[in-house]
């Protein structure tokens, strides 16, 4: 439905936001991101500690350099990528089996299970490399059904009017995970050790599972804690979908669309910068400026401390221009995108041009904190235009999205040789290219109206409220 009713919005505008349980939701799933974010990329800055040379004194009193693992920059870049061999393979499975066993079962089991190979993969890198090759592309066959299955949740949950607002809230829990890997395992390995860092966050991100599954249930309508208000607030704005399993995907429509082929290419240009910067920023810190791990840990965790609170403004920013009917939802995706990508491009070709470390990380912290302008495009965007398939549309431009994860620290492993900075400039180049790409893409093709391919469930859905609420 376009618009709820006033009444029911204005009942539950009585209730103090912190019983609201669409915000209990929100809160867990903020925190089901940065846990899901952390463990993907912990090993992006622990990677430097475990390669990194010590000199260790033998019994005969000589001192030699050994480093405990000698990885070289392409089975480096094998390893930072490998996540993504089992990311993108589940990304439309995982979509489907949101919508048919529910969103909530799919995003627990998939941070709950990436949790556990977690705890595994210090001892899958102390085995053998095929070994940690196969624990990290586990990882990312578990992890890759959760942000699919994320838009079934806000399918249920989330109301027209907060759809930008609670996506981006739920958004600051990626950087908060990346945060703590940036910042925490650069500190951990060097006070305790590299191997701490899968040990203590594994361990959170479990009891973060065990309270998912005692608090979050499939909809409003199964909630016992819901008020009344709220109840009706959510499904006079969304609709009742609980018969939403039993929707038929109309493959061919979404496959030719080009409004989702719009969200399928921003969702590879945000991706290829952002796990770029992710794997990459500790090693470019670490070559260019001869950064230790612990400073090149804090460094890199700057721009997104920046980030998480432009996702607020950026998210609130988006429903209220669409509220006060300044720009219809169609132009604050495209504008949301194309800013974030223009902005991105300059200062990915400023950064490759930098020679000190000050301007780098002003460029740097710049373009990511862009970023937070996209997640209010196609972040949200599958929900506009088919509410009732956004679970494939987001598996779909997610396998995309993580070509960019497997692309990117491969083709580092072949042009940064020997950590030079004109290697260093041809990275940056490309993704200023990427970055062009996308957002004259987008500009053309980003819709935000209901595609006529999605209307009949919508109209079926909509006889079907009309029925419940005149009973």
């Amino acid at each position: 439905m376009d618009s709820c009713n006033k009444f029911e919005r204005d009942e539950d505008a009585k209730i103090p936001f912190y019983k609201k349980r669409r915000y209990h939701v929100l809160l867990l799933i903020t925190i089901g991101l940065f846990n899901l974010l952390g463990l993907r990329i912990y090993l992006s800055v622990a990677v430097v500690a475990m390669r990194q040379k010590v000199n260790v004194t033998l019994e005969d009193g000589s001192v030699v350099e050994q480093q405990e693992f000698d990885w070289d920059s392409k089975e480096l870049g094998i390893i930072l990528s490998s996540f993504y061999y089992g990311y993108i393979a589940t990304q439309i499975i995982g979509g489907v089996q949101a919508t048919r066993f529910g969103g909530h079962l799919v995003f627990g089991i998939g941070v709950g299970a990436t949790a556990v190979l977690t705890l595994l993969l210090p001892i899958a890198a102390k085995t053998h490399l095929t070994l940690l090759y196969t624990v990290r592309i586990l990882q990312g066959v578990v992890g890759g059904v959760s942000y699919p299955a994320i838009m079934e949740i806000w399918s249920q949950w989330a109301p027209v009017q907060e759809r930008s607002f609670m996506g981006n809230v739920a958004c600051t829990g990626n950087y908060m995970g990346i945060i703590s890997g940036m910042l925490l395992t650069g500190i951990i390995s060097v006070a305790l050790n590299w191997e701490s860092t899968f040990y203590i966050f594994g361990s959170v991100a479990i009891l973060w599972y065990i309270c998912w599954i005692f608090v979050v249930t499939a909809s409003p309508s199964t909630d016992p804690y819901i008020t009344n208000a709220e109840k009706a607030y959510i499904l006079s704005s969304i609709g009742e979908r609980t018969e939403s399993r039993k929707i038929k995907h109309p493959y061919k429509d979404i496959f030719t669309s080009a409004a989702v082929w719009a969200i399928v290419v921003a969702n590879f240009t945000a991706m290829w910068g952002s796990f770029s910067l992710l794997n990459l920023l500790p090693l470019y810190l670490t070559d260019t400026f001869n950064f230790e791990i612990d400073t090149t840990g804090i460094l890199s965790a700057v721009p997104y401390f920046i980030v998480i609170g432009l996702l607020f403004v950026s998210g609130y920013l988006a429903d209220w221009l669409q509220v006060k009917n300044y720009l219809t939802t169609g132009q604050v995706r495209r504008y949301f995108n194309c800013a974030d990508f223009f902005i991105e491009m300059i200062f990915m070709l400023l950064t490759a041009y930098a020679h000190d470390p000050a301007p780098s990380m002003i460029y740097i912290t710049i373009a990511v904190a862009a970023s937070s302008l996209s997640s209010a495009g196609y972040g949200i965007n599958p929900l506009d235009i088919a509410p009732s398939h956004a679970t494939i549309i987001m598996g779909l431009s997610n396998s995309f999205g993580t070509l960019a994860g497997m692309l990117s620290p491969i083709l580092m492993g072949f042009i940064v040789t020997d950590g030079s900075r004109e290697q260093w400039q041809i990275m940056f180049f490309i993704s200023a290219g990427v970055y062009l790409f996308g957002c004259i893409f987008c500009m053309i093709f980003v819709r935000g109206r209901l595609q006529p391919w999605a209307k009949i469930d919508i109209q079926e859905q909509e006889m079907k409220i009309s029925k419940n609420f005149t009973k």
